[in-house]
């Protein structure tokens, strides 16, 4: 007996669990049902749309209704009619809450793939079985939603442009990308509406946002992609050249540089100024050279140019011949610290020739000579170390100059 009351026991209480299990399921069909009874009603407004969606959220997840296409379809038609109703009062100048509308666009856009992904049906004959296609020896099927989700996605394939918008103008930069994302998507697979120069300028916008967010690397690829589309302004340049820089991608700088140099020549002097630097790097000094008298030629009042063409002459003919370009480097801009460096390296050394050029002076004599290109070299170093206070090579020949000239409180000052 004791048996037998245990094993009853036992059938009850999985009698129960399984009535439990099909009336939780039986509610989640419910669910459904409901939610497209309200969808069928003729007043439905955005908090309509909003509470058919707080209805739904259980069957996103449950184990009978999360693996349905009709459960995501629903999910993408309340979050995309959410949004249409939001925009009915945008357009009569009523106060709207754009990033929500942004991320009903998003979370309809993922609901909607969702049942794509899950809407086949697979045609079956009178007895049951699965009819098959002559041709590929595959079960027929068809599909219940996707032809409605295709033309809605479609409708709204502008829309994911302007919401993209909108949640960057909010400082949601991740909702931001995503809405470009899915713009770039809709027309690669669904619309083809636009023009490649479109997508470009759209993946331009996904590299600020990124860049934005603090995210170089990606910023740095989704300019590339937007080069790629065709929008090659110099902004597109410009901020990839600052992602670049924060992740100290040399390799990067320089490809981005020779990039940019084939696309605007020597008009945009910081891209050429790069390739130049790897030049010199290089040793590369004649190809260093026909970049520089480039760019003067089309633009010659840049300081920072002038220096290295200095740097480049004096590589090839001797500092004598090198510095005038490091003079005009300064003149065109006084507060140049490497030009000013450059012009008190060219006086200071030949100060320390003086001995070597005139072997039979000493003494007084020898300051004598020495002494004056001392001083010319004494302002330029000064100038370079108020701009450079770190540049431990002008603070090594400031001291050998204070002592030189007798500077005792400027050798002291500099010491402390």
């Amino acid at each position: 007996n004791s048996t037998y009351t245990l094993v009853k026991r036992i059938s009850l209480i999985t009698l129960f669990l399984s009535v439990a299990v099909t009336f939780s399921a039986m509610g989640q069909h419910r669910v459904l049902g409901e939610v497209k009874k309200k969808l069928n009603s003729l007043s439905l407004t955005a908090d309509t749309y909003k509470g058919a969606l707080t209805t739904l959220k259980p069957a996103l997840s449950h184990d009978e209704t999360k693996e349905v296409a009709e459960t995501w379809y629903l999910q993408g038609k309340l979050q995309y009619g959410y949004y249409d109703r939001c925009m009915d009062a945008k357009s009569v100048g009523k106060k709207v809450d754009v990033k929500a509308m942004g991320h009903a666009l998003i979370d309809g856009y993922a609901g909607f793939c969702k049942a794509l992904s899950l809407d086949t049906i697979v045609e079956v004959d009178k007895k049951g079985n699965a009819k098959i296609d002559k041709k590929t020896g595959a079960p027929k099927f068809k599909t219940k939603y996707s032809g409605e989700i295709t033309s809605k996605i479609a409708s709204h394939h502008s829309d994911y442009n302007t919401a993209g918008g909108d949640l960057y103008n909010n400082k949601d930069w991740d909702g931001a990308f995503d809405a470009w994302e899915i713009f770039c998507t809709i027309n690669d697979n669904i619309t083809h509406a636009m023009a490649d120069t479109v997508i470009g300028q759209v993946r331009f916008y996904q590299a600020l946002a990124m860049w934005q967010k603090g995210e170089n690397k990606s910023a740095v690829d989704y300019f590339a992609k937007a080069r790629a589309k065709g929008y090659c302004k110099k902004e597109c340049y410009d901020y990839a050249l600052v992602c670049l820089s924060a992740i100290n991608d040399e390799r990067g700088i320089i490809s981005l540089a020779r990039e940019a140099y084939s696309r605007f020549g020597a008009s945009e002097p910081q891209f050429v100024r790069v390739l130049i630097n790897d030049n010199i790097n290089n040793k590369e000094f004649d190809k260093a050279g026909k970049l520089l008298d480039e760019v003067i030629a089309e633009n010659d009042h840049d300081a920072e140019i002038f220096n290295l063409k200095g740097l480049v002459v004096e590589q090839k003919d001797g500092m004598e011949k090198a510095l005038p370009f490091y003079q005009k480097c300064i003149e065109l801009d006084p507060e140049n610290s490497q030009g000013h460096f450059n012009v008190g390296r060219y006086y200071y050394n030949e100060a320390t020739m003086v001995p070597e050029k005139f072997p039979r002076l000493s003494g007084r004599k020898l300051a004598e000579k020495a002494n004056p290109l001392y001083r010319n070299a004494l302002p330029h170093f000064e100038k370079a170390y108020e701009q450079d206070k770190s540049n431990e090579d002008v603070k090594n020949a400031l001291r050998n100059i204070y002592y030189k000239l007798g500077e005792g409180k400027k050798l002291q000052q500099i010491e402390e």
